[in-house]
């Protein structure tokens, strides 16, 4: 929630995807353990995401080091509440917390994006004017306020009223879902505004006041304010601060009036806490602005931990409920998150999903009778019914924790109920090492979810099933709205997988055919991640450390060693670089500039889509073409073998043979295909007797000789001509199929002369040999 933010908004957009590449991500995955936190909004929960700061923090509580947090679809950097609203991010909400069952807690930040960018609903005469932070100290006497303050109460409510929104809504998901709305700090940076550093803090104080107003209008939300933690825990060193007014001398750790959640609470010294006449010491920013390191976040999240979430995270939970068999008496294993007792057949109810949620059929039997224990074997006697049952974990407080009293979902009846049934699928975030390419690339696809509605601005997607963002920028990309980034008509990831095959070959030498070598690309390879991690602030870096993977994918496309690849790279690259208040210490000018004569180090007339990697005489788009349809590994094994070479698709076939017909022309990377035969347009059988007849390769499953013509492709080609893409027509392939039956009596003939001939041929050759 910076200012660098909102100049991504009204001066460089595009800077958004290339924020998504850098902290849009998080860090590696961790095994066997629960998701039970999810983090929801702005930057403040994209970086403790990145960071892992409450997998890495909540091993130190006793218990908790079982559970971890989730949110790579609901942490977005720069986000802004209204906006999340207007695109209903309530429905990814309940998507997450339907995904995730075991989750019973978010933590939320929000707001900080719409006092620094604007917001709307804050000029009672237009709702719809964006006003923000500047406004009200630029035009403090304009209508319809009178001062900066009045207006900083007006934008204020706006924000508590919208955030209000998607709270009411997380606790309308599950009645046992508890919130913790986590205040921001303040900030590092001078302000670019018309208004003072303390100023600027008061307004941020002002509108995470009525983040704690809203915590304290309902049930099961909570508040903790953390203004002043960094200059508490860091202390706030004048040498970081030259301008006047600041400390004229250091004020070390612990000095700093430690942040307070209740300004009438006796503890509390200064509300809420710390100097907002100062700046934060940079010592926990990694910006310069307003977002921490991993131990300044480590410390907001302990502070989060200690006052509400390690009580929620202790409290009981159904943490699964097991169908184990569908007869005519069914079993359920439940499991608790503790060891319970005082579970009884009236703590279970049975319902049909089917019947919406029709109570049906009886609980006989619980077993273990008596606790304490955390699984329970659960029996249902179906009677007569085939339905399939399903049970719900009730909670009217009798079900206790053995060792602390505790009631299930913590003190009132409702906050332990429990209605998932069966397993849940959950992936967490893989780690990406170097050289792993299937693994970064599946590392920014789940990393970069909450991004997908502004990513679909620029028609891109990191999905592997889709991204391809190496094509011609400068013919087809754009970087005005609309935002184009282009590609070749081929996944990355397929072009990836081929560097990757090579580098696990030490003894690949296609040399004897004009190939590669395995040496070949080792060399290519390293010097290119070297480059590639050197420009990205290398290794260990702040880039390193919260995107592992981004090196071997910006390294891969420097390998493919086409102008549009190495293009792709360097501006991504130069693009961080010009983000002044993120220190990733980029070095733009540590890429090997790209040469086509550097043969070494770009390796485009084997690995581009232009490229011959095995030396068959059969570029690499073609083999793309022909083998792609079969999938990766059959794409990359024809790459590399030059014993298997595409087909034409013409010639002639016997009835029931599979025919391939594949385009081996370039076309567009967004080319549209339509195959016909004998002039008339292919449609798909539903049968699947003919597929693919709108894309680059036509498949007859079983020809026939109905099947027998002229082919032909209609597709748009890859260079405009007069700003457009010029429509071409490949082919035409001849194809002829013909009947498999009896043979007819001249067939016979012919065979019988053939088979006479040759068994005197060898008679006479028998003769010979004696």
């Amino acid at each position: 929630m910076t200012k660098k933010e909102s100049r991504i908004g009204f001066r460089a957009k595009p800077l958004v995807l290339v924020l998504i590449l850098l902290i849009g991500v998080v860090g590696p995955a961790s095994a066997d353990r629960i998701p039970r936190i999810l983090l929801a909004g702005d930057s403040w929960t994209g970086f403790l995401l990145a960071f892992r700061t409450f997998k890495n923090v909540l091993p130190e509580y006793p218990g908790l080091e079982r559970w971890l947090e989730v949110g790579n679809r609901t942490a977005e950097m720069g986000a802004r509440v209204f906006e999340m609203i207007e695109r209903n991010y309530q429905q990814v909400l309940t998507e997450e917390l339907t995904k995730y069952p075991n989750v019973d807690v978010v933590v939320m930040t929000l707001g900080g994006n719409d006092i620094l960018r604007g917001t709307v609903g804050v000029d009672p005469t237009n709702y719809y004017r964006e006003v923000e932070l500047e406004d009200c100290y630029r035009y403090p006497d304009g209508p319809p306020w009178d001062t900066a303050t009045e207006c900083m109460d007006w934008l204020a409510l706006s924000v508590k009223e919208k955030v209000g929104i998607l709270v009411d809504h997380i606790l309308s998901v599950r009645p046992d879902i508890r919130v913790v709305i986590l205040s921001y700090d303040y900030g590092a940076r001078e302000p670019e505004g018309s208004y003072t550093v303390e100023e600027m803090h008061l307004s941020f104080v002002a509108v995470q006041e009525r983040m704690r107003e809203l915590a304290l209008e309902r049930d099961r939300v909570e508040f903790v304010m953390n203004f002043g933690l960094m200059q508490h825990m860091f202390g706030v060193p004048m040498g970081d601060y030259p301008e006047d007014g600041y400390p004229s001398e250091d004020i070390p750790p612990g000095v700093a009036p430690y942040p307070c959640n209740d300004p009438a609470a006796p503890e509390c010294t200064f509300w809420p806490g710390g100097y907002p006449q100062y700046l934060s010491p940079m010592a926990s920013y990694i910006d310069q602005d307003i977002h921490l390191t991993a131990e300044g976040y480590a410390h907001v999240a302990r502070r989060a931990i200690g006052l509400h979430i390690e009580e929620w995270l202790n409290y009981p939970k159904a943490l699964e409920i097991l169908p184990l068999s569908n007869k005519a008496t069914y079993q359920f294993q439940v499991t608790f998150t503790h060891p319970v007792t005082g579970v009884d057949v009236s703590d279970f109810e049975v319902y049909i999903n089917t019947k919406a949620g029709l109570k049906a059929m009886d609980v006989v039997n619980v077993e273990p009778a008596s606790g304490p224990a955390d699984v329970y074997m659960v029996t249902v006697d179906m009677g007569s019914s085939l339905e399939a049952a399903q049970i719900k974990v009730l909670d009217d407080d009798s079900i206790l924790r053995a060792d602390t009293g505790v009631a299930l979902g913590g003190p009132g009846a409702g906050n332990g109920l429990f209605v998932y049934n069966g397993t849940y699928e959950f992936q967490d975030i893989p780690q990406a090492t170097d050289e792993d390419f299937s693994g970064s690339m599946q590392f920014l696809y789940m990393a970069s979810q909450a991004y997908e509605h502004l990513l679909s601005e620029y028609g891109f997607s990191f999905n592997p099933d889709h991204f391809d963002a190496n094509g011609n920028f400068t013919q087809d990309g754009s970087i005005d709205d609309p935002y184009i980034i282009p590609g070749n008509g081929m996944l990355d990831l397929y072009e990836f997988m081929v560097i990757d095959a090579i580098l696990k070959r030490p003894d690949l030498d296609l040399s004897a055919t004009g190939g590669l070598t395995y040496q070949d690309v080792r060399t290519a390879w390293d010097l290119n991640i070297a480059s590639v991690q050197t420009a990205l602030g290398g290794v260990g870096g702040l880039a390193d450390i919260i995107l592992p993977g981004i090196d071997t994918v910006l390294a891969g496309f420097y390998t493919l060693g086409d102008n549009y690849s190495t293009f792709l790279v360097s501006t991504l690259v130069m693009l961080l670089d010009t983000i002044e208040e993120f220190p990733t210490n980029t070095d733009p000018t540590a890429l090997t500039p790209f040469d086509i004569s550097n043969t070494t180090q770009f390796l485009s007339r084997f690995l581009a889509f232009f490229g011959d990697a095995d030396g068959d005489t059969w570029r690499n788009f073609q083999e793309y073409a022909y083998f792609a349809p079969d999938g990766m590994a059959a794409y990359v094994n024809a790459t590399l073998d030059p014993n298997l070479t595409p087909k034409t698709g013409e010639g002639n076939y016997r009835a029931g043979d599979f025919v391939r017909i594949p385009l081996l022309d370039r076309a567009w990377y967004k080319s549209t295909f339509q195959w016909f035969r004998d002039g008339q347009p292919i449609m798909n059988d539903k049968d699947g007797h003919v597929s693919g007849a709108d894309t680059p390769a036509l498949d007859i499953l079983a020809a026939q000789p109905g099947d027998s013509g002229d082919y032909t492709c209609v597709y748009q080609g890859p260079t405009k001509v007069g700003g457009v893409y010029p429509e071409k027509t490949y082919g035409p392939i001849k194809i002829s199929v013909r009947e498999v039956g009896v043979m007819p009596a001249g067939g016979f003939a012919a065979l019988s002369i053939l088979a006479v001939t040759m068994g005197l041929g060898s008679a006479w050759m028998i003769r010979r040999k004696r």
